[in-house]
């Protein structure tokens, strides 16, 4: 049996070793996982509200995620994931059948729609193998609403971080630091489980 590994897939902007997808990262591979960093680079400028750019920007992350993903990803890893991440991550699951865990930080409408399309191919009860973190003024998923419903809908684990943004940063720093150590103590309870 190969050793469980975890991806960490980042965002646009965020990187792998900024403090969501670093500490996670470390807690997955403190729990036994091999942590796999998924590079990414060479995106176009104002994705941001632009449908089109972001259609780009999905196939073009896709595209590079798929070709560090290594053949043997299986049931039991886990990709840990941000923003555009979220979206491309769940469709290489899909599309590779690999049902892996998720963890998706800051998740785009993009991504609630490949939710439902992973959980429509592989059952509904793949949802308790998906935890799902949203800020409050997430500039990138500003319909709050919308994206509470569709969590509840797919079932799965679902934390909404008041005013915070993309990186579920408040912009106070003894707030950030409390809201990042219970999300990371809800990321390592999912992870042990």
């Amino acid at each position: 049996m190969s050793e469980k590994k975890a991806f960490i897939v980042p965002g646009i902007g965020y990187t792998a070793d900024r403090s969501l997808l670093y500490f996670t990262g470390k807690m997955a591979e403190n729990a036994g996982y091999t942590r796999d960093v998924i590079g990414f680079g060479g995106f176009e400028k104002g994705v941001k509200g632009d449908p089109e750019k972001m259609k780009r920007a999905f196939r073009h992350a896709y595209n590079q995620l798929t070709e560090q993903l290594p053949e043997d990803a299986a049931e039991g890893d886990i990709f840990i994931s941000k923003s555009i991440g979220t979206a491309v991550s769940l469709h290489a699951d899909l599309k590779k059948g690999i049902r892996a865990r998720h963890i998706l930080f800051t998740p785009l409408a993009e991504t609630m729609h490949e939710l439902r399309l992973l959980l429509e191919s592989q059952g509904s009860e793949r949802a308790k193998d998906i935890i799902v973190f949203h800020g409050l003024k997430d500039p990138w998923a500003p319909d709050n609403e919308q994206l509470s419903e569709d969590a509840e809908e797919c079932g799965v684990t679902y934390y909404e971080v008041t005013d915070a943004n993309h990186s579920l940063e408040t912009g106070e720093v003894m707030t950030d630091i409390g809201n990042l150590r219970g999300i990371l103590e809800a990321c390592g309870e999912f992870i042990s489980n």
